[in-house]
């Protein structure tokens, strides 16, 4: 049989080129020739050459219709190729003579495929490593046309001396114009970076007078009628520069109904945003836009944790979700903290120990504060109410003539014995009066105190409970009231807004008002509504004025047996020549004043009265000590109710205290609002100076001028006001009678002296 031809390599090898005999080869040759089966052999013609090494075909095999080797094809062979599968858009492929492949045939791809083809510039991105500076140009960006040439536009010709088609100029060539050329008068004209003209250096010379003129836009307030619109904005103030230009600075476009610029919205154009896209929490609502183009938020709303409604689950929700402000951002009440209502009002809690909030202090946690951090240069700082109480504090500025905190007065020195010591606090025994007002009677309204002439409230900025207590105390008793639970009472009302004293923060130990540490005289941040009202509860024996215009003045009421009850003015208006005067000034001094005046204008509600015929002899402090018939007893009419008007004690005038009773006691005098003591020199023993004394004082008391001088009284508190006295007997008030002079003295306090005064 005949073997293909692909078997030939194989028969050769077996076709040994040499043998033993002539024979041998002549007969292997005969049967390669024949295949072995004496039939010719298609591939014996080949003339072509042969392998240099087994199994490689280097070509010699280009025609034989099969691409073999290094062929590209071979015949109608393309080695599975074709015009598409080369990146053409079609056509026919065939194979060369030569083996390599024929793409003539081949349709090249359209403009547009990103790639350079034949007769293409470029084609997309591809620009072929060309730029704006390899075709001509000083700069710019190079681009490619939709028909695959080179787009120049973005190039740029700017910047190489020579005016090109678009330039007005280039560099320094401004194609010979000037100023002029170009409508001004005057100046230098240049040219900008984008080669146009740069007109800033030229003038009209007349830009300023108020009119336009030439090339300007405008000249002051002559804008030619021009006005926001006209320069293609929507609204504003149209203004003119400097220059004779438009300046443009206030004009916007908010109002057109279309977003421009900055705007976030204009009108009902909100960008296509709502509540629930602005990324704010909101779940719902309608947003609107504002008269300046901002969003409106006012219209969204959320229903989670910060909507200000406390929902299911909820224990407080204040509008926000906010850590630390009492409700958390997942809407629990935190820790230390009360929350009420909605949207929730969170306050933190007094007394826990934790500084939160606006609390400055919590118990004994100040916060790492003191006395020195808030401006003292010494003391204790401590917390009341969850407040820093500098009472306790000390400065060194007092006797600058301003009341810093700490101080309860300044009056510009450190002298003492001038209503304000050294450390600028209240003498110990400065003189300041006190009443009540608008209430019941001058046992209950609204304090007042007598301070530099004029009658003042005071502000009810007194948080503690126990030092409202303390204060109430302390003016009852200057009131002369000796019942219990007497109560303060916040915003009474009806105050001025300009109080005397504010944060007033009593012990109890004081023995006045004026003693109890406060902010200082006129330091207080309060309003009308905040007058401080005391109402004094009466013992057995007390006394009110009532159905006058203050507490001290009015018609006189006596306490007894759990009740109030009228007093009739028998012996009190002076009928009867038994009466000796002392029943008027018992009265205000029981109500802790210095004298008084009958009245006898003042009704009784009715006839019926509880006590009557008080005839005091002048020893008692209380009317109800006084000779009286008993309770009950009387014989009036409604028109014999006593009224009085009380007094305080004025510059200069003296008092008895500290004795055993109303006629005795050591001798004070009121001088600068404060009480001092009287030194014994020259009248601790008997003689016509200690009788001249004796009778000067005791007259000026209200008591006849008998009596005797007292060497042994409890001791005083500074200062000692006189010394060295030397009355003549005929002074009505002993500050009259010769003295060393006010605060002139060498006494210590056992030498002051007394009176026991004959009624």
């Amino acid at each position: 049989m005949t073997l293909p031809s692909t078997f030939a390599p194989r028969r050769a090898a077996l076709c040994p080129p040499f043998a033993a005999s002539l024979l041998a080869l002549l007969s292997l040759a005969a049967a390669c020739a024949t295949g072995g089966n004496g039939a010719p052999d298609a591939e014996a013609t080949d003339t072509g050459s042969l392998p240099d090494r087994p199994g490689f075909d280097a070509g010699a095999g280009c025609g034989d219709s099969v691409a073999e080797g290094t062929e590209e094809c071979d015949g109608a062979d393309l080695g599975g190729q074709s015009c598409t599968s080369l990146g053409y858009a079609g056509g026919e492929l065939r194979c060369n003579a030569d083996c390599t492949l024929d793409k003539t045939g081949c349709e090249e791809m359209p403009c547009g495929n990103g790639r350079i083809d034949t007769d293409e510039e470029c084609d997309g991105a591809d620009l072929g490593g060309a730029s704006c500076a390899s075709r001509g140009f000083v700069g710019g960006t190079l681009g490619c046309t939709g028909d695959c040439t080179f787009d120049v536009s973005d190039c740029d010709a700017c910047g190489n001396g020579v005016v090109d088609e678009g330039e007005e100029c280039d560099g320094s060539n401004l194609g010979g114009l000037t100023c002029a050329d170009r409508g001004f008068e005057t100046g230098t004209l240049a040219c900008d970076a984008s080669c146009g003209f740069d007109e800033s250096g030229c003038s009209s010379g007349r830009c300023g007078n108020d009119r336009r003129d030439g090339r300007e836009d405008c000249d002051g307030s002559d804008l030619g009628g021009a006005d926001c619109t006209t320069v293609g904005l929507f609204a504003g103030n149209l203004g003119c520069n400097a220059d004779c230009t438009f300046d443009i600075a206030d004009c916007n476009n908010c109002g057109n109904g279309t977003i421009d610029g900055i705007e976030q919205c204009d009108g009902s154009d909100l960008g296509g945003a709502d509540c629930t896209t602005l990324g704010l929490g909101f779940t719902m609502g309608t947003l609107g836009c504002t008269a300046r183009c901002a969003y409106d938020l006012s219209g969204c709303a959320t229903d989670t944790c910060g909507n200000g409604r406390v929902d299911p689950g909820e224990g407080c929700d204040d509008g926000g979700v906010t850590a630390g402000d009492g409700c958390s951002p997942d809407c629990a009440v935190e820790t230390g903290w009360s929350c009420s209502g909605a949207p929730s009002m969170c306050q933190p809690v007094c007394g826990d120990g934790r500084i939160l909030g606006g609390e400055e202090c919590d118990g004994s946690n100040l916060g790492g504060a003191s006395c020195t951090s808030e401006g003292f240069t010494g003391g204790t700082l401590a917390c009341t109410a969850c407040r820093l109480d500098t009472s306790g504090c000390t400065t060194t500025t007092c006797g600058n003539g301003t009341v810093d905190v700490g101080e309860e007065c300044d009056d510009g020195n450190t002298a003492t014995f001038d209503g304000c010591d050294s450390g600028c606090q209240v003498e110990p025994t400065f003189y300041l009066p006190v009443r009540l007002r608008n209430g019941d009677g001058s046992n209950h309204g609204m304090l007042e105190v007598l301070f530099e002439g004029a009658w003042r409230d005071v502000c009810d900025d007194t948080y503690a409970a126990s030092e409202q207590q303390a204060m109430a105390d302390i003016v009852c008793r200057q009131l002369g009231y000796t019942g219990t639970g007497h109560q303060f009472i916040t915003s009474f009302g009806g105050g001025s807004g300009s109080p005397v004293m504010d944060d007033v923060r009593c012990t109890g130990t004081e023995t006045s008002l004026a003693q109890c540490p406060f902010a200082g005289w006129n330091v207080e941040n309060c309003g009308p509504s905040e007058a401080v009202g005391i109402r004094c509860m009466p013992g057995e024996g007390d006394i009110r004025l009532v159905d006058g215009p203050h507490g001290m003045e009015g018609r006189l009421q006596i306490f007894h047996s759990g009740a109030w009850g009228e007093v009739c003015d028998d012996y009190f208006d002076g009928f009867y020549s038994a009466y000796h005067g002392y029943s008027t000034t018992t009265v205000c001094q029981q109500l802790g004043y210095a004298r008084g005046t009958f009245l006898s204008t003042y009704d009784a509600p009715s006839d019926t009265f509880i006590l009557d015929d008080v005839n005091c002899t002048g020893t008692e402090r209380r009317i109800g000590d006084c000779p009286h018939p008993s309770y009950g007893t009387e014989n009036c009419f409604s028109t014999e109710g006593a009224g009085f008007r009380c007094e305080t004690w004025q510059e200069g005038d003296a008092r008895l205290v500290d004795g055993t009773a109303r006629n005795a006691g050591r001798v004070e005098v009121l001088h600068g609002g404060v009480w001092g003591t009287v030194c014994d020199d020259y009248i601790s023993t008997a003689g016509a100076r200690q009788d001249a004394f004796v009778s000067v004082g005791c007259r000026e008391l209200g008591f006849s001028g008998a009596g005797m001088a007292l060497t042994s009284v409890p001791d005083g508190v500074d200062p000692t006001w006189l010394d060295d006295m030397n009355c003549s007997g005929s002074e009505s008030r002993l500050s009259s009678c010769p003295n060393a002079g006010w605060g002139i003295e060498n006494c210590a306090h056992f030498e002051d002296i007394g009176l026991s005064c004959t009624p």
